[in-house]
């Protein structure tokens, strides 16, 4: 969806304006305020006047949004979880016990490289979960959105 058919929607909403109510205050029907809605089509630029002045916002607010818009959040995950039992272990098997065996051994040759890599690896593994998930989440919170304005027209 385009900007501007975000914004048309959010400030009809936040005027408290059903889709009828808006195209008869702007004089077309309800199917052109849906499909500029949607993002279908797109309003001509008398008709963004006349829309700022229903709406009783500036037309630049039209056009890109500003201040005071409360649109979509983005949800973060929490690295908790991820960064939880499992990696701690890890960490405890696989980076400090062979860094104590090597100190008491006395032979502490490639083991610091070694160990360097898997530190690396984990945490591009860690960063690259945490980042797809936020997309998915973020991606069903959006065609969640999506359907109940759907449902609404």
């Amino acid at each position: 969806m385009n900007p501007i058919a975000v914004n048309i929607k959010h400030l009809r909403r936040e005027k408290g304006l059903s889709q009828e109510q808006f195209a008869q205050a702007l004089h077309v029907t309800r199917q052109t305020v849906s499909a500029w809605e949607r993002g279908v089509s797109q309003p001509g630029l008398d008709t963004l006047g006349e829309m700022a002045r229903v709406l009783e916002v500036e037309p630049e607010r039209l056009l890109y949004g500003g201040a005071g818009k409360k649109g979509p959040v983005y949800r973060s995950v929490s690295l908790w979880p991820v960064l939880g039992i499992i990696p701690l272990f890890y960490v405890m098997v696989f980076w400090i016990l062979p860094l104590l065996l090597s100190l008491v051994v006395g032979t502490f040759t490639d083991t610091a490289f070694l160990l360097g890599g898997q530190l690396f690896l984990a945490i591009v593994v860690v960063f690259c979960y945490c980042s797809l998930k936020d997309e998915i989440r973020n991606r069903e919170y959006y065609q969640k959105e999506d359907e109940e304005s759907e449902g609404e027209e």
